[in-house]
């Protein structure tokens, strides 16, 4: 019985840790479909992307309330260190800390990103969909989503075949082998900070006992200065 609950306990985590990381993934894509919304001259194509952004705005609000659910069914430690912070897309790779894609892209490079992602993004979506349920309530979430994706990257297929006909589909594919080398690159990075944090954060709390320990040592009456005359102390005095 023990052992059931233990193995119940990991899936749950293991769920847990990829809502998190997908509810980075749509926030990211968020911030960079709004950027790419504010510096567009065209008013129809900044239309798009608005609604890109807001799409993405949603699905982050839905994945925290999966988050939210599963946090429930493990310890309150856990869930805490599963707590969401807006700036961690800057330390996930998310978003990169040079500044939004629009910003330094071309704009043919730019839809490409977006072509590949939403692409790539309905693969992982797949394997969610089979780690929560496809007949579940919040696989149906995930099914609304994945219909989401797939009209993003239809709407960035439309916006090649008009502006870049003669883009071959060969060049497409190696924009997506491309965001995929990205993506593994970050799981890869995401992977080691993990496992550096449990190699030194024994470390640490070693720190802090031994200066916790050096402090009850020192003789900090020299620092009182009620009684003393201010203006007598030396200028060489701690004080």
């Amino acid at each position: 019985m023990l052992k059931k609950a233990h193995a119940h306990s990991k899936k749950d985590i293991d769920a847990i840790n990829v809502l998190f990381e997908t509810a980075h993934a749509e926030y990211g894509s968020a911030l960079e479909m709004l950027a790419a919304c504010k510096k567009s001259k065209n008013s129809s194509v900044a239309f798009g992307y608005f609604y890109h952004s807001k799409d993405e705005y949603i699905h982050t609000s839905l994945f925290f309330k999966l988050l939210s659910d599963r946090g429930k069914k493990v310890s309150s430690k856990i869930a805490n260190s599963f707590r969401f912070r807006p700036y961690s897309v800057l330390s996930k790779g998310y978003v990169s800390k040079n500044g939004f894609l629009i910003d330094y892209l071309k704009i043919k490079d730019f839809i490409a990103f977006v072509y590949t992602n939403e692409l790539l993004a309905k693969s992982s979506f797949d394997k969610i969909l089979k780690l929560v349920g496809q007949s579940s309530e919040d696989g149906q979430i995930i099914k609304g989503i994945m219909n989401d994706e797939l009209r993003h990257h239809g709407m960035a297929k439309k916006h090649f075949l008009k502006y870049y006909p003669k883009l071959q589909p060969w060049q497409l594919r190696l924009y997506k082998i491309r965001e995929l080398l990205k993506n593994k690159s970050r799981k890869f990075h995401s992977q080691n900070m993990k496992f550096l944090e449990i190699v030194f954060r024994p470390i640490y709390h070693l720190l802090s006992y031994l200066i916790g320990k050096i402090i009850i040592f020192l003789n900090v009456s020299e620092f009182k200065r009620e009684g003393k005359n201010l203006m007598a102390i030396s200028s060489n005095s701690v004080v």
